[in-house]
């Protein structure tokens, strides 16, 4: 069974799709266009396994960061790779919305804005 939460404010975002085998996509996002900061996480789960990409920007300044949860850097390709096998299709054909293919693309890790 796919699980999906979601919930959005007037300065964020929260989405959480989970499916069998311990899958987890998780989206938080946040904006504050008063202090010019903006935020966004991304994150892929496997059971207690998971890749973690974080953005923020705060007026000119940018920083990206990635976190690996039980699991080496060195590890980061065959953990995607595993969770792409596993995920595959997960939401498709459910009305559900479609997972981003591959690692890295310009398509798949949601973006900060720039100015």
């Amino acid at each position: 069974a796919v699980v999906s939460t979601q919930s959005s404010g007037s300065s964020g975002i929260n989405a959480e799709y989970g499916g069998p085998g311990g899958i987890k996509e998780t989206k938080k996002g946040y904006k504050d266009s008063a202090t010019k900061t903006q935020r966004m996480q991304y994150g892929r789960h496997i059971g207690d396994r998971a890749t973690i990409q974080e953005r923020s920007q705060v007026r000119d300044h940018r920083e990206e960061k990635i976190d690996h949860i039980g699991l080496e850097e060195s590890q980061a390709g065959e953990f995607d790779a595993e969770w792409q096998r596993k995920a595959g299709g997960l939401y498709r054909g459910e009305g559900g919305r479609q997972l981003p293919q591959g690692r890295g693309g310009r398509n798949n890790r949601p973006a900060i804005a720039h100015k």
